[in-house]
């Protein structure tokens, strides 16, 4: 395993403020389930079979990008809703598979407690995020939540990490002292569009050799690393 490895140069002497975190392949392993449920529209409604990997680099896009991405809805018999409904209904009947995290979960919860402000940052839609937030209980942790119907432009933009910020009031000109945890090429992105400093796991969808072609601040290989990344430090002194 590799210790957590900066990529990028790093500023000095900054106290970090807040841990933003990612959802899908971070905190909860999802990445067979959600394959498989965009192969199960994807088949159903464009009769497109969509190779794993492919599918694969696909997760982190909002479902609404998801669900057309290989053709007009409406050239197919079909529309945009009832194609995102099939794919919520099918996660949700094949739920068992989603794994959560815990020990990322704790991480999170040990990060609040030490006083970081906490966020979410996530793809999901409201109602993706409804049925899956409350199987990880980490409601009375988090000062904010960002889905894909809140932000006005969806990862790889910056949109949902500034309006995160703005939820915490910290001020834009300290988006350097802010961290946001994810695991895709579209979060690291995000991150750097927005500002902040970029954390990469890469136990998720996107794995090791994707997330460095971003080059993202940090790269951690497991929780372990993870933790020692975030706390090595005080909040009140800087995060290596």
């Amino acid at each position: 395993m590799h210790d957590p490895q900066p990529t990028a140069p790093q500023p000095d002497n900054l106290s970090p403020l807040a841990l933003l975190w990612d959802v899908d392949g971070t905190m909860i392993d999802t990445t067979a389930l959600i394959a498989g449920s965009l192969d199960h529209i994807y088949r159903k409604f464009f009769d497109v079979q969509v190779p794993f990997d492919e599918l694969r680099g696909l997760i982190g896009l909002p479902l609404l990008k998801q669900a057309a991405l290989y053709g007009d809805p409406a050239e197919h018999g079909t529309d945009l809703q009832t194609v995102i409904d099939e794919f919520i209904a099918h996660y949700e009947a094949h739920k068992h598979q989603e794994v959560i995290l815990d020990p990322v979960v704790a991480v999170l919860i040990e990060g609040k407690q030490r006083g970081f402000r906490t966020a979410l940052v996530t793809s999901k839609n409201d109602e993706e995020l409804s049925n899956s937030l409350p199987r990880l209980g980490i409601a009375p942790y988090v000062d904010a939540v960002v889905s894909a119907d809140t932000a006005s432009r969806p990862k790889p933009y910056p949109d949902g990490i500034l309006l995160a910020m703005k939820l915490m009031k910290i001020d834009p000109a300290e988006a350097a002292r802010c961290l946001f945890i994810g695991d895709t090429v579209h979060d690291i992105k995000a991150g750097r569009a927005a500002g902040v400093r970029t954390v990469a796991v890469a136990w998720g969808a996107g794995g090791r050799k994707r997330l460095e072609t971003e080059k993202p601040d940090f790269i951690c290989d497991d929780v372990e690393a993870l933790r020692r990344c975030l706390f090595s430090a005080s909040p009140s002194s800087s995060v290596p």
